[in-house]
């Protein structure tokens, strides 16, 4: 009997210790899958850079060698003239100064726009202002520009494919380019979303039932450990990155806070659906395929009470606080 308990706790801290390497694999994900990735109020890249660099925040100085595509968006963007982007380069922003060496094609989008880049393919700037071309400017492609007035081209900048210029088109291609973004991130989400619910039902089973149970046997534990988390994390957040040193500290726990809401958002789906394959008697413990079950089930309901005019708001937001602090609370028991 000793020995079964034993063999009971070793389990559960294989468990945890696999769950929380998950939670590092998916805070680490924008890293993995971009060669850097910077989300800070003051962000500054120099040197090289192997593979993509996603970029943002209020202001973004560039000085590098990147090996991938260039992303950035915030409000104030400089690009230095010794920058080099292997592939294309993505900028939106308010005020943009753009220099550099670009090896296939760029799109700028901001206010106020300031170019003066060698690029070897077309070069796309989108402005609700003034768009100024400087004398380094050196385009293989074609110069294409959305904006209210005609850009302030310099004399000595060379520009193979000519210039196009589109009056009072900056709206409608912002709102194409939003639209399509949104399609991307909506699309990559739902893939996020699956593949998570995957990973918690069958790797998981054992804790993901014990969190979603949780939820119904004591909703107000539940609840101030969600409440808390949602409050104590962000404000953690601005103290560590009023230090400016901690800025990458803080931005790792912004992001395992998002993380852990979106896991905890399944663990409110999974607790959901149980209550509803509960009335027909069928215990989503019983194996993985009735807790993957429940967990679809439920998101099927969340995501129709989204709907709901005036409430829907209000579920969705009580169904991430409650699952928040569901997984944090089982999350915490099984680790002590």
């Amino acid at each position: 009997m000793v020995e079964a308990r034993l063999a009971g706790l070793r389990q559960t801290d294989l468990e945890v210790r696999a769950l929380l390497a998950l939670l590092l694999c998916l805070v680490a994900l924008p890293a993995f899958a971009q060669g850097q990735a910077l989300f800070a109020p003051l962000v500054e890249v120099r040197g090289r850079i192997d593979g993509d660099a996603t970029l943002a925040g209020a202001a973004i100085a560039v000085e590098a060698e990147i090996s991938g595509d260039l992303v950035g968006v915030g409000f104030q963007i400089g690009v230095g003239a010794a920058t080099a982007v292997a592939r294309n380069v993505f900028l939106i922003g308010h005020t943009l100064a753009v220099a550099g060496e670009f090896a296939q094609r760029a799109w700028l989008a901001g206010v106020d726009v300031t170019a003066d880049p060698r690029v070897r393919g077309d070069l796309k700037i989108a402005s609700a202002g003034a768009v100024r071309i400087g004398p380094h400017t050196n385009v293989g492609g074609t110069l294409i520009v959305w904006s209210p007035e005609p850009p302030d081209i310099h004399p000595e900048a060379q520009i193979a494919g000519g210039v196009v210029h589109n009056l009072g088109g900056f709206a409608n291609m912002l709102e194409a380019l939003l639209g399509w973004i949104g399609f991307v991130l909506r699309w990559t989400f739902w893939a996020f979303v699956i593949l998570c619910g995957f990973a918690l039902a069958v790797f998981f089973p054992g804790f993901t039932h014990a969190s979603a149970r949780s939820i119904g046997t004591k909703p107000l534990a539940v609840a101030g450990w969600g409440a808390g988390l949602a409050l104590g994390v962000p404000l953690a957040a601005m103290f560590v990155a009023l230090t400016f040193v901690g800025l990458p500290l803080a931005a790792t726990l912004i992001l395992l806070l998002v993380v852990c809401a979106g896991l905890g958002y399944l663990i409110a789906a999974s607790a959901l659906g149980g209550a509803i394959l509960g009335l027909a008697k069928i215990d989503p413990a019983r194996g993985a395929f009735w807790g993957m079950s429940a967990m679809a089930i439920g998101l099927a309901g969340l995501v129709a009470s989204g709907h709901i005019p005036v409430l829907g708001w209000s579920i969705v937001f009580a169904a991430y606080l409650l699952g928040l602090g569901a997984f944090a609370r089982e999350l915490f028991r099984r680790m002590r």
